[in-house]
C-alpha cells in the first residue's frame, strides 16, 4: 500500500525538532495516512556545529547485535561480517547525502523479525535546453502513473523562467522499490538466545546421499552414532562430499577449516556454532562426520547437502585410523611438516655464522589453513597460489645477510646481486658438491619459484617441465596430487641443505 500511495521521497523525510505543538520528534517515526513509517537510516545535522552523521536504526542493530569497529562499518558478532556501511556524499554546491550500504540478506531477516517491509523511493531527472519549444518533441505530463509503483511528469520551462533565450524540458520519474521481508526470522543465527520451539517438518530437512546406491535420507538428531552404522547411514557414519564444500571455510570470514594431518582436520563455524570431523581420501572426496553435521543448523545442512556425492574410495585413512581403530598414523600436516624444516634449517645456519636464516614472519591463519588443506577444486591454478604462499614462506623470509656470511665462511666468492636461492647453491657448492648435485637438490625450490611466477601471468603456464624438475615423471593427475609433490619436495629439499650443512 506504501508503495503504491506514496509518489515521491519528499513524503519519507523524517523531520527532527520541536514542531508547532511542542512536540519534539526524534525523527525516527511519521504518519502518511494510515501508513506507519520508521526510518532505516537517518541522516542528522548537529543544531550547533551544523556537521552531518549518519545514525543507522537502533532496532537494526540491537537486532543482530552489530558492532561497530569503525565510524562506518557495522559487523555480526557471530558471522564476523560486514552487515552494514554509512558514508557521507560531499558535494560542491549543496549538502552531504548519506550513502548507506545494508547487506540484502541481514536485512530481509530484520524485517521478517519486524512483520515490515523496506520502501525505496528514487526520483531520476533528464534536462534539455533549445532554442525552439517544438524542438522537445513532448507534450507536458503531470505525474501519470506508468505502473503500479512508477510515475513520470514532464513540464516546459519557458524563457522568462530559465531566465535565458532556451526552453528547458525537463523530465522527471518517480519509482518506488520494495525489499521484502522473508517469510520467517533467521533464529538460527540470531546472537540472541530463542526461547521458542521451532518446529520443521520432514520435508523441509535436507537429505544426503547415505549409501552407494544414492539413497538420500534427512539425518537423525541427538542419537548414537551405532545407530547410524545400524540405519545404514554412511561407511561408520561418514559421509562423502564433493570437495569444494570447503571453499566456504577457507575463504569466507568466520568459517574456518585446518588440517592438523595431512589430510585430516576439524571444520568449524563462526561463533562456535559448531565443528565437523572432515578429510579428504585417496579419490579427492571430503569425508565428514554425519552426527556433527545433523548438530548443524538447517541453512549450514542444507549447504553441505548440495555438495552430497556418491561414495568413491575409503574413508580418509588418517581420519579412520584415528577416530575408529585408535591408531592415529604418522601424518604430520603441512604447516608443522614446513615449520620443522624451516626450524631445522634455522639451526644450522646458526650454528654457522650466529644469525637467524628466517625472519618471524608467517603467513596470515588464514593463509596457513589454505596450505594445510591443499587444493579443493580441479584447477591447477590452485596450485599456483598455493606454491606462492608457500614461497614467500620459504624463501621470501630467508634474509640476505646470514646467506652470505655463511658463504664467506666457506671460503666463496660472494656476489652482491644473487638473491636466496642462488645463494644457497653456491653455499651448496662452496661446502663441495659439484654442480650437478647442487642443482638435484635445489631444483625443487627453482620449481616453486617457477610455480610462483605462473600464478602471476596470466593464462595457463606449462606445469609438466616444472613438476618434472620436481622429479616427476608424468605430469600430476590431479591439483591435490601435485601440490602434494611440491610440498614433499620443498620439505626435502630444506632438511638435504641442512644436513650438507652439519657434514
Amino acid at each position: 500500500m506504501a508503495a503504491c500511495e506514496i509518489a515521491s521521497p519528499h513524503d519519507l523525510t523524517f523531520e527532527m525538532g520541536w514542531n508547532s505543538k511542542d512536540r519534539f520528534s526524534f525523527g525516527d517515526y511519521s504518519q502518511y495516512g494510515e501508513i506507519q513509517l520508521y526510518a532505516l537510516a537517518q541522516l542528522v545535522k548537529h543544531p550547533i556545529s551544523q556537521d552531518f552523521s549518519i545514525e543507522l536504526s537502533r532496532e537494526f542493530v540491537t537486532y543482530h547485535a552489530l558492532q561497530k569497529r569503525n565510524p562506518s562499518q557495522y559487523y555480526h558478532p557471530i558471522d564476523n561480517i560486514l552487515v552494514a556501511e554509512t558514508n557521507l556524499d560531499s558535494h560542491k554546491t549543496y549538502d552531504p547525502t548519506a550513502r548507506v550500504i545494508i547487506h540484502r540478506d541481514y536485512l530481509r531477516d530484520f524485517l521478517a523479525a519486524l512483520g515490515m517491509g523496506l520502501l525505496i523511493s528514487v526520483i531520476a531527472e533528464r534536462f534539455a535546453n533549445v532554442a525552439i519549444e517544438e524542438a522537445l518533441k513532448f507534450a507536458q505530463i503531470e505525474d501519470e502513473k506508468i505502473d503500479e509503483f512508477t510515475w513520470i511528469s514532464t513540464n516546459i520551462h519557458t524563457p522568462e523562467f530559465t531566465r535565458h533565450d532556451y526552453f528547458r524540458g525537463r523530465s522527471t520519474i518517480r519509482r518506488n522499490f520494495i525489499i521484502e521481508p522473508y517469510d520467517r526470522p533467521k533464529f538460527e543465527r540470531s546472537p540472541w538466545y530463542y526461547f521458542g520451539e521451532k518446529l520443521v517438518q520432514e520435508s523441509e530437512l535436507p537429505s544426503f546421499i547415505v549409501n552407494d546406491e544414492g539413497k538420500r535420507q534427512p539425518l537423525p538428531k541427538d542419537t548414537y552414532l551405532g545407530n547410524y552404522i545400524n540405519s545404514g547411514i554412511g561407511n561408520f557414519g561418514y559421509l562423502y562430499f564433493r570437495p569444494e564444500v570447503l571453499q566456504k571455510y577457507l575463504h569466507i570470514p568466520g568459517y574456518s577449516v585446518f588440517f592438523h594431518m595431512r589430510n585430516w582436520g576439524v571444520a568449524s563455524l563462526p561463533g562456535d556454532r559448531g565443528t565437523i570431523d572432515v578429510g579428504i581420501n585417496s579419490q579427492g572426496l571430503v569425508n565428514a562426520f554425519a552426527p556433527d553435521i545433523a548438530d548443524l543448523s538447517l541453512a549450514e545442512q542444507a549447504y553441505w547437502a548440495s555438495f552430497s556425492s556418491l561414495p568413491s574410495g575409503e574413508i580418509c585413512e588418517e581420519m579412520f585410523q584415528t577416530r575408529m581403530q585408535q591408531n592415529p598414523p604418522h601424518s604430520p600436516g603441512v604447516v608443522d611438516l614446513i615449520r620443522d624444516a624451516r626450524s631445522q634449517l634455522n639451526a644450522h645456519f646458526k650454528h654457522q655464522v650466529s644469525i637467524d636464516l628466517f625472519s618471524d614472519t608467517e603467513p596470515s591463519k588464514q593463509e596457513l589453513r589454505r596450505l594445510s588443506v591443499g587444493p579443493v577444486s580441479n584447477q591447477f591454478i590452485e596450485v599456483l597460489e598455493l606454491a606462492k604462499l608457500l614461497y614467500e614462506w620459504v624463501i621470501e623470509t630467508m634474509q640476505i645477510e646470514p646467506l652470505r656470511n655463511t658463504l664467506s665462511a666457506l671460503g666463496g666468492a660472494v656476489d652482491k646481486n644473487l638473491r636466496q636461492i642462488k645463494l644457497l647453491e653456491k653455499i651448496l657448492m662452496a661446502k663441495g658438491l659439484n654442480e650437478t648435485q647442487t642443482r638435484s637438490i635445489a631444483a625443487p625450490l627453482v620449481s616453486l619459484n617457477k610455480l610462483r611466477i605462473g600464478s602471476a601471468h596470466i593464462g595457463s603456464p606449462e606445469l609438466e617441465p616444472v613438476f618434472q624438475l620436481m622429479g616427476a615423471s608424468t605430469m600430476p593427475e590431479t591439483p591435490r596430487a601435485g601440490w602434494s609433490l611440491c610440498v614433499e619436495t620443498v620439505v626435502n629439499c630444506l632438511c638435504s641443505i641442512a644436513d650438507t650443512l652439519q657434514t
